[in-house]
């Protein structure tokens, strides 16, 4: 499961070429800013690389041809998170590579003057921020795929976004309250750049963070293994 999902993402051309501007725009921004200002286009990959994970099996009709072997749905589930999670490292991997090649190889004594200061650690840093960051986002992206057709996982997501956010405006201090506490178990802000220095590794909001990626992946698998499938196309 996970090798077929990155030969799917990997497969697609235009899949490519979004991951290749995306890794490009990235190289630019970190030459320019460094590695600590970390992956800021990692979270659109993340979302190239994770939308319609499921639903696009069911609506093509693959899924049922694969789960008429033996296999059972949660492999087929956590299969794809893991190959969302493969694809992701994969990415951040390469962006990382070619970004460090360029500045620290290509870039003549002189251009290195107009670049910030980079190191391998920092940049390794900064890739593990991106890729624990996209671990959760993949997570409620698998969850919503497993319901809703096409790619409106991706319009969950924003309105998962927006439900925990926008209300936290309100003058009703009982709501902010509700909706900061929502916020911080169902999307937890996690300062992955100091855990992953072995500060705060066993802090309140890294539990948070383990707490809401199981709660997404076993939402994901109760509603996944207790849908009916349509067959053929929706």
């Amino acid at each position: 499961m996970i090798r077929r999902f990155v030969r799917q993402r990997y497969g697609s051309v235009g899949l490519v070429v979004a991951l290749s501007v995306l890794a490009m725009l990235e190289l630019l921004s970190m030459a320019a800013r460094g590695a600590e200002a970390g992956f800021s286009m990692a979270t659109w990959a993340i979302l190239v690389i994770a939308a319609g994970s499921v639903s696009r099996d069911v609506s093509s009709g693959a899924l049922q041809m694969i789960l008429s072997r033996p296999i059972r749905r949660t492999h087929y589930l956590f299969g794809r998170y893991l190959g969302i999670l493969a694809s992701y490292a994969l990415f951040l991997a390469v962006t990382s590579v070619l970004t460090l090649f360029v500045v620290q190889v290509v870039a003549s004594q002189a251009a290195r003057g107009a670049v910030a200061d980079f190191s391998a650690s920092a940049l390794a840093v900064s890739a593990g921020q991106a890729f624990f960051s996209g671990a959760l986002q993949g997570a409620i992206l698998l969850f919503f795929s497993t319901f809703l057709p096409g790619i409106a996982d991706l319009l969950g997501l924003l309105l998962l976004y927006l439900a925990l956010n926008l209300p936290g405006a309100s003058k009703e201090e009982w709501l902010r309250n509700a909706v900061q506490t929502a916020r911080e178990n169902m999307l937890p802000s996690v300062a992955w750049n100091e855990v992953l220095r072995g500060q705060g590794v066993l802090g309140a909001v890294t539990g948070r963070w383990v707490f809401a990626l199981t709660v997404y992946l076993a939402l994901a698998a109760i509603v996944f293994s207790r849908r009916e499938l349509p067959y053929g196309q929706d």
